[in-house]
């Protein structure tokens, strides 16, 4: 037999083993004088003989030993690129495989770029490679039809991740780092080395991210919680609350330790690429370091504690006394979320350290020297967004929880924080389109001023300020004194014994209140409401209008986000996903019966054929493509210095999970429900 090249024989000889249930693979190549190749060899994968393993040598992997010594084989003599048959002997020393298992026969296996294509998208989308091959197996009518196998799938991923980080993890990051910061995205970044050139510190933001910061970086949370990279770095993400009452992702930093100057590094990074601009909020959980460092970088930011980590350390340092319902109602909930006034605030906590002896306790006197940053009554002048907590980037971290594994790497995290972004970004235009094209339910329809901010609030702060008119309806005027222009009127709930005093301009329309409502969230109270309802007023004064909670939030400013980090996708799998859709519903028309499956199957050929056929005819200009490509690929990795890895640590016992505290890993009790089983030593 002749063939025209060697692909045409290799083809052809494989798919002659598979018809008999063998493997096969290709030999050495016999070269003459000039290194052209003369002849060429094919063997069955049963050729020769595997090497003996010493019983003192260790192998990672099991092998199992497939050779026989066969000497079954193919040789092609090659003259002028044309490919003969000079040998051929069919004898075989070994069973051949039964037909149900010819699939999992190594020169049988091939992953097309169809299906590379498909794996690649549906990996980037954290579907694992079990989920994948579980769906091309469906739609290919079984695992012996797809052409591979899911370690076959496991094996392409795996090089992919080897290609992401060909230079180095950390070089490859920073290349793609200079890549998006050159490509005219306003992304900027920043990283440290230390002295032997391996990375240590590290923070990026893109477009996107400034342009949600000109609008909502009034209040930013600070989170240092999970470690989630083989390193043991600490992720430490800026978050921010947007008009949707919605998470935004402001930068993000890795640090290597968590001391002053790595946290005076991580705030000037971030405040350098917010154009200097500080935040009027920040909260972070109780770190002596943090706290240091903001003082530093941040000296005109309020700096307030997270509530959630100091409940969570409570347990552990006056757990006996918050056992008990008379301390923890009467004291401690009173100190953490209803006290209002600083001067209650102080008469319980003497009242509680006489009461329960508690004057030389430690963590409670502590606690006592930053009550200015956790307690409500210290609180009410600062605008918090509603925020109390560092749960809003503890619940951005839960989506990073899920890609989360101790192999991975920075370059697949910046990957996966990419796109995660961008689902933030998706979700806000999607609350965008729902206040666009549709308006909330007013429960009190004759109300001027529901009317009026609903036409100005997004739904979701619409439905909160509702929630206060709702309640302003059981507020009552106890007494009202009149000292023009100002009114003071003292009101109560029906449902309370406690008194707040609303004073109204009626020459400028100013009103305030002693609940603080307004400073802390930027939407009047129900004390308040009560008072304008009371006066007649049908509408909100535009000084009580915040603009970071309306429909028009983001109106008026401006940041040059041009192509941002997420939206460089490149060409070819934006063709492919449409030529897909296209090819997918042709088939969906076509599995109908007979006569369509031949037609589609002749027509498809046919195309395979023609695109074929045109594209070695444009081979030309295709090389030439290739290589502008590579040089452009070229100057972007060619960075000025050579950059390290940091060394890879795990301590013994760290997860890659927020830390818990004590209450939260005590085991459950067994249940003694009846077929249970329980062992005994």
């Amino acid at each position: 037999m002749i063939f025209a090249n060697g692909d045409e024989a290799c083809k052809t000889y494989t798919a002659y083993a598979i018809s008999k249930r063998f493997g096969v693979r290709r030999g050495q190549k016999a070269n003459n004088r000039k290194g052209i190749s003369r002849t060429c060899t094919f063997l069955c994968n049963c050729e020769g003989h595997s090497l003996p393993i010493l019983p003192h040598e260790q192998r990672y992997v099991y092998r199992t030993v497939k050779r026989t010594g066969c000497q079954a084989c193919i040789r092609f003599k090659i003259e002028n690129g044309v490919w003969m048959v000079d040998k051929f002997k069919d004898d075989h020393n070994h069973p051949f495989i039964d037909d149900n298992q010819k699939h999992l026969i190594r020169s049988y296996r091939h992953m097309t770029d169809t299906n590379k294509s498909i794996l690649t998208s549906m990996a980037g989308a954290s579907i694992r490679a079990t989920k994948v091959y579980s769906y091309l197996s469906g739609e290919a009518g079984g695992q012996e039809n797809i052409g591979f196998t899911l370690r076959d799938c496991q094996n392409f991923l795996q090089s992919k991740r080897r290609d992401l980080i060909s230079t180095g993890d950390c070089q490859s990051l920073i290349n793609h780092f200079n890549y998006l910061q050159s490509n005219g995205s306003n992304f900027s970044y920043t990283f440290q080395l230390d002295e032997e050139q391996r990375l240590t510190n590290f923070f990026w933001s893109d477009g996107v991210s400034k342009l949600d910061y000109e609008s909502f970086g009034d209040v930013v949370v600070f989170d240092t919680t999970y470690r989630i990279n083989k390193y043991n770095m600490i992720c430490a993400p800026f978050v921010g609350l947007n008009h949707h009452w919605k998470n935004v992702l402001f930068g993000c930093a890795f640090l290597l330790d968590e001391t002053i100057a790595s946290f005076v590094w991580a705030f000037q990074s971030f405040l350098e690429a917010m154009g200097n601009k500080a935040p009027k909020t920040i909260f972070t959980d109780q770190d002596q370091a943090m706290a240091n460092a903001i003082k530093t970088v941040l000296p005109n930011t309020n700096h307030c504690l997270c509530v959630w980590h100091i409940a969570k350390n409570a347990t552990h340092h006056i757990g006996h006394l918050l056992r008990n319902p008379s301390f923890r109602d009467n004291y401690w909930h009173e100190f953490l979320y209803r006290c209002e006034y600083e001067f209650e605030m102080e008469n319980v906590w003497k009242a509680m350290c006489q009461e329960w002896s508690l004057g030389d306790h430690k963590w409670l006197n502590n606690m006592y020297q930053l009550h200015h940053k956790w307690c409500p009554a210290f609180g009410q002048d600062i605008f918090s967004a509603g925020i109390r907590s560092t749960q809003r980037s503890e619940s951005t971290n839960n989506v990073f929880q899920d890609m989360a594994c101790k192999t991975m790497t920075l370059s697949e995290f910046v990957n996966h924080y990419e796109k995660q972004a961008e689902k933030m970004c998706n979700f806000e235009v999607v609350d965008d389109f729902e206040c666009a094209r549709g308006e909330p339910r007013i429960m009190v329809e004759n109300s001027g001023i529901l009317k009026h901010v609903a036409n100005l609030y997004t739904h979701v702060i619409y439905r909160k300020f509702q929630d206060e008119f709702l309640h302003a309806l059981s507020v009552g005027v106890c007494r009202s004194e009149i000292d023009e222009p100002v009114h003071t009127y003292i009101v109560a709930t029906e449902s309370s014994e406690r008194r707040h005093v609303v004073c109204f301009s009626s020459s400028d329309l100013t009103i305030t209140c002693s609940c603080k409502l307004f400073e802390m969230r930027r939407w009047l109270c129900r004390h308040t409401l009560c008072i304008l309802r009371h006066v007649n007023v049908t509408s909100i004064p535009s000084q009580y209008i915040l603009k970071r909670w309306t429909k028009a939030a983001k109106q008026g400013t401006y940041c040059d986000v041009g192509q941002s980090s997420h939206a460089v996708v490149k060409s070819k799998t934006l063709c492919l996903k449409r030529l897909m859709q296209l090819a997918f519903s042709v088939m969906n028309i076509s599995a109908n019966d007979d006569v369509s499956e031949e037609l589609a199957t002749t027509t498809l050929l046919r195309l395979r054929s023609h695109i074929t056929n045109k594209m070695q005819s444009s081979t030309g200009n295709d090389h030439i493509n290739f290589l502008v490509e590579r040089d452009e690929a070229k100057d972007v990795e060619n960075y000025e210095i050579q950059i390290l890895d940091p060394l890879r640590r795990r301590p013994k016992g760290v997860p890659n999970t927020r830390l818990k505290g004590a209450s939260e890993k005590r085991k459950r009790k067994p249940s003694s429900c009846a077929g249970g089983t329980s062992h005994k030593d």
